[in-house]
């Protein structure tokens, strides 16, 4: 009876070793399943790990492995028999990730070691696995103070921010590049840095950096580790400096015989008023759709030009007579064209003096034809009388 008691005071005694080498109950797990390549991943395991240390070894390790099973990363090795229970942090920036325009997959891993030293067996095995996708993160930009107009000679000093996540991850230090094109040509390239708060800004100028016409604005993110590859573009459209014309002196009712004048003032702005100095203008005069008048003019230094038009020079059947004219300025490369167009009336207009020109030289031919005509008339009768005088004299001498 006590050698009974003995043996089973002796099997209460032997170590679980004894019933064998095990590595149970081992549980792996993620905060969640898919990351940003800048975020760290959190990880809990645990597990029972049981091995007589006398004459075997045993540990457990946790490994982050690529698609092709190259170990990225892993902790130490565990060799407490018993149940254990850590936790880890892992930043995946240090994993030296190399991940394109797509995302990627990691392997999560709790590996369990075990050898025996009397029988040389070894096992290495991988208790769990978890399959994790790590991407990069998308970008939204934001503008403010932007003009998708402008005027050439102008400036648009604007902000753009750059941020991941509605607003609560910001691009810090990250740079861009700004790409301008103009009629699908590049016409202006260059980098910018963001700030702390993922801000740059950009005095655009439409005289350095943008084209007459249509622009496209885009700033591009490419190749970075932490973001897609992404392109924001915007559209601004330069448009020529627009002429005004003021009306200084205008009558636009007439008699016949007075002169039609014409004084306008032309100008711009580009930061302040200019005159429109020395440029030609088209001047066309027309009555219905007929073309009665045509000159060119030019301003003057102070952007003046003054039209006469003397409406005799007109040839019409009526009395009353309505003109048109068109002053036209066809505009530079960076002004713009304008046309005014102003109207007048002509009254108590002659239709017989419109031929006065003819009527006077046929006049003036007249009168010196009669002159000549009366003279040669008067000379030959002089001639003719002092004649018939002779001759009586010379009968009347025999």
């Amino acid at each position: 009876m006590v050698l009974f008691l003995f043996f089973l005071l002796g099997i209460s005694l032997i170590p679980k070793s004894v019933l064998g080498f095990s590595c149970n109950n081992t549980l792996l797990v993620t905060d969640k399943n898919t990351y940003n390549n800048n975020e760290n991943v959190y990880i809990n395991g645990s597990w029972e790990l049981y091995y007589n240390s006398g004459f075997e070894v045993s540990y457990v390790q946790i490994q982050v492995t690529n698609i092709f099973d190259k170990i990225l990363w892993n902790s130490s090795n565990y060799y407490v028999i018993g149940i254990s229970q850590k936790n880890w942090t892992i930043n995946i920036q240090f994993l030296n990730l190399t991940l394109t325009n797509y995302s990627c997959k990691i392997y999560l891993k709790m590996f369990n070691y075990y050898k025996n030293f009397n029988t040389n067996e070894v096992v290495a095995t991988y208790r769990e696995i978890i399959a994790i996708n790590i991407t990069k993160r998308e970008v939204d930009c934001e503008l403010t103070n932007f003009k998708g107009d402008l005027i050439y000679g102008e400036s648009n000093l604007f902000n753009a921010q750059f941020y991941s996540g509605n607003t609560s991850f910001y691009l810090e230090n990250e740079t861009l590049q700004c790409q301008i094109r103009n009629n699908d040509e590049v016409i202006y390239q260059t980098d910018f840095k963001t700030d702390k708060d993922g801000f740059l800004s950009f005095n655009i100028s439409t005289v350095k950096h943008l084209g007459l016409g249509r622009n496209t604005i885009s700033f591009i993110i490419k190749n970075n580790s932490h973001y897609w590859d992404t392109t924001f573009s915007y559209e601004v459209y330069v448009k020529k400096i627009p002429v005004y014309v003021e009306i200084i002196n205008f009558v636009n009712n007439t008699e016949e015989s007075s002169l039609i004048k014409i004084q306008l003032f032309y100008y711009y702005f580009n930061s302040s008023k200019k005159p429109l100095e020395n440029e030609n203008l088209k001047i066309t005069v027309y009555s219905s759709s007929t073309l009665e008048y045509e000159e060119i003019l030019k301003t003057n230094q102070t952007g003046f030009v003054t039209i006469n038009i003397l409406p005799s020079i007109f040839n019409f059947k009526e009395s009353d007579i309505v003109l048109y004219v068109d002053v036209v300025f066809n505009g530079t490369i960076y002004i713009e064209n304008r046309t005014i167009s102003l109207s007048f009336q002509i009254h108590n207009f002659q239709f017989l003096r419109n031929n006065s020109s003819f009527y006077f030289v046929n006049i003036c031919l007249l009168s010196i034809l009669t002159s000549l005509f009366t003279s040669i008339g008067l000379k030959v009768y002089k001639y003719k009388k002092a004649g018939f005088k002779l001759i009586r004299d010379i009968t009347f001498k025999f």
